[in-house]
C-alpha cells in the first residue's frame, strides 16, 4: 500500500504550507519516500500541473510520477453517475480532470488516495474526491494525515 497524491495535494503544499522557499524539506521528504515506495503520483496528476514552479518540479522530478493505470476508471465513473445529486455540468467537470484516474490508479493498486478536499455530500455543482472515494471503496487522507503516518520530520537547520 502506498499514499497516491493528487494535484490539489502539491499545489496547495506550494502555495500555502510548503513553498519550495520557505520547507524545500518537504519536497526533498516526498522524493525519499518515493524511494522507499510510500508515496507518488500519476502522470495524469503531473500533466494537470499548470502552476510553472510546481510543473517544473514536476517535470524535473518525473520518476515520482506512475504511469496512469486506467483500468478503473469505468468504475469510478459509475461511481460519480450513481450519485444522483450532482448536476450533469458537475459531472462532467469532474470526470475531465486527472481525478477519475487517480482514482482509478489508486483503485486498481489497493492504494491510499491522498487530497486536501473534503467530503460535501450536500454538494450538487461540484464532485469532490472523498465522496467519489467513498463511493468506490478508496481509502482517502489528507495530507496531515500522511505526514503523521510516515513520520514526517522537518527539522531546523540552525549551523550558520
Amino acid at each position: 500500500m502506498a499514499y497516491v497524491l493528487d494535484a490539489c495535494t502539491l499545489i496547495e503544499a506550494k502555495n500555502r504550507y510548503y513553498s519550495f522557499s520557505v520547507c524545500p524539506g518537504f519536497w526533498d521528504w516526498l522524493l525519499l519516500e518515493r524511494e522507499r515506495g510510500n508515496v507518488l503520483s500519476i502522470e495524469a496528476v503531473r500533466d494537470e500541473l499548470e502552476d510553472p514552479d510546481a510543473k517544473e518540479w514536476a517535470d524535473d522530478h518525473a520518476t515520482f510520477f506512475d504511469s496512469n493505470d486506467d483500468s478503473r476508471v469505468a468504475v469510478v465513473s459509475n461511481g460519480v453517475y450513481s450519485q444522483s445529486r450532482f448536476t450533469q455540468a458537475a459531472r462532467e467537470a469532474f470526470l475531465h480532470k486527472a481525478d477519475p484516474r487517480v482514482i482509478s490508479y489508486a483503485l486498481a493498486k489497493g492504494h491510499v488516495l491522498v487530497t486536501q478536499e473534503r467530503p460535501a455530500p450536500q454538494s450538487k455543482k461540484k464532485v469532490m474526491i472523498p465522496d467519489v472515494c467513498e463511493a468506490v471503496g478508496v481509502a482517502w487522507k489528507d495530507t496531515f494525515q500522511v505526514l503523521g503516518e510516515l513520520r514526517a520530520r522537518f527539522i531546523l537547520d540552525t549551523r550558520p
